[in-house]
């Protein structure tokens, strides 16, 4: 796992490697052809408790992170638009959506 740029806002925890793998092989089943993340190596680095909300950095690019609403369908999604991102972008982007969206 690796370490993330700042402290993450109230509510999110980083994932131990066996939650992280558990959140990225449920990503990868729920990508259709179409989805920003489809084909792009990722590694879930945090989730938010309570939530299906998922902090993903991108390996290419580890200064951007993207955050994903999960549906745990199993399978892949019908749509591009799903699973749903929240925020797609550097940290900063990711703390100023958290706040703007939750308040912290």
């Amino acid at each position: 796992m690796s370490t993330l740029p700042a402290s993450l806002p109230e509510g999110w925890f980083p994932s131990d490697p066996d939650k992280a793998r558990l959140l990225h092989v449920e990503l990868q089943k729920e990508l259709p052809p179409g989805h920003i993340l489809y084909g792009v190596p990722v590694e879930v680095v945090a989730h938010r408790d309570g939530t299906d909300d998922i902090l993903c950095r991108h390996r290419s690019d580890p200064a951007r992170f993207t955050v994903i609403h999960l549906s745990w369908l199993g399978r892949e999604e019908i749509n591009a638009q799903h699973p749903h991102v929240e925020d797609d972008g550097d940290f900063d982007s990711f703390l100023h959506y958290e706040a703007a969206f939750y308040g912290r």
